[in-house]
């Protein structure tokens, strides 16, 4: 009786435990709508966007489908609700994805996978290549596309590729081979943005392997990625995405919390302070004050909010870190876990 006693408490303790730590953990979900709590096939996400309120595509790895496959693309026609898996057999994780509309998208991966939709729902293979013979072997991880004809990826050991009919052929740019491991430095591409045909930058980070130290990079181009101007920032930190509302008011993140912001084109560059030392992975805004960044690892998340354009932000953490953010407009926004975690605003 006594042991049955003992057992009725503590089920209630944790019980109690269990109300408790999901008490510590919905303030922050405030203000947002839990849709998915993680994908019903354990894979791992890594970028979302939608082009629609109905309408979105998340990608990333699904290596306990198919070890010989294991790259994944989900695709969504109510909002986030439901989502299924694309058909397509992908040899490498994807990392980045981009749509134009809701029929014309891409998305890339590791050992330079790149792959296209006409209708959202079938992909297929595009090729890339460093020259007539070889193709790009590098990690790519962010594609944007200018129009359904113009468009550009970058990733690691400098590579910046393009394409003029898209992507019917791509071609490098610059880098798009693996370096063998030694002394020479290199620059590591996480993100890339254009805004027309001629304007555009990349941001990651170039690292100095001799000396041990790294240096925050951002290239802007004014001429369609011929040239690329060298942006100074005054940090070291690693970059993992960029935005630009327009031509001159831009923000980009990275690790160690950090924000920059820029209403110059880049020209200068100002730390704003984020209010968190946790990796910051996407930022993305619907106006010069309003927007959003997330970010986290090792099973802390954060998403950070501003409306006034990033001189104050509000943290809120979650137990899953926190991958990629897609918005339309104020009413339609939301924000992806590395475990399938989907949230939309109120």
């Amino acid at each position: 009786m006594n042991r049955l006693k003992s057992s009725l408490q503590l089920s209630k303790f944790i019980r109690f435990s269990i109300i408790c730590t999901l008490a510590i953990a919905l303030p922050a979900m405030a203000g947002w709508v839990v849709i998915q709590t993680s994908d019903p096939g354990h894979r791992d996400y890594m970028s979302i966007t939608f082009t629609g309120e109905n309408t979105g595509w998340v990608v990333g790895s699904a290596l306990l489908d198919d070890l010989d496959n294991p790259g994944f693309i989900g695709y969504t026609m109510d909002g986030g609700k439901t989502w299924q898996k694309s058909e397509v057999k992908l040899k490498a994780d994807l990392a980045g994805i981009f749509f134009l509309d809701a029929n014309h998208g891409w998305a890339v991966g590791a050992d330079g996978l790149i792959v296209s939709t006409t209708n959202g729902r079938d992909w297929e293979r595009q090729i890339c290549k460093v020259d007539k013979v070889l193709q790009v072997n590098t990690a790519l991880k962010s594609v944007y596309f200018i129009d359904k004809d113009v468009g550009y990826a970058v990733g690691q050991n400098d590579t910046i590729v393009s394409t003029k009919n898209g992507g019917r052929s791509w071609v490098a740019l610059q880098g798009g081979k693996v370096g063998a491991v030694g002394d020479d430095e290199t620059s590591m591409f996480n993100a890339i943005q254009f805004l027309d045909e001629n304007t555009g930058w990349i941001a990651g980070v170039r690292v100095f392997p001799k000396t041990q130290a790294q240096k925050t990079i951002i290239q802007k181009t004014t001429d369609g990625a011929t040239t690329w101007e060298m942006q100074e920032t005054g940090t070291e930190d690693i970059l993992e995405d960029i935005f630009f509302l327009n031509a001159s008011v831009g923000w980009a993140v990275g690790e160690n919390g950090l924000i920059l912001h820029t209403t110059n084109g880049g020209k200068t560059w100002k730390v704003q302070t984020s209010g968190t030392t946790e990796i910051l992975r996407k930022v993305r805004f619907v106006d010069k004050y309003t927007g959003w960044a997330v970010g986290g690892d090792f099973g802390v998340g954060v998403v950070l909010s501003t409306n006034n354009g990033g001189k104050k932000w509000e943290v809120e953490e979650s137990d899953q870190k926190m991958v990629s953010v897609s918005v339309l407009n104020k009413k339609n926004v939301w924000l992806v876990g590395g475990r399938g975690l989907i949230m939309k605003a109120e």
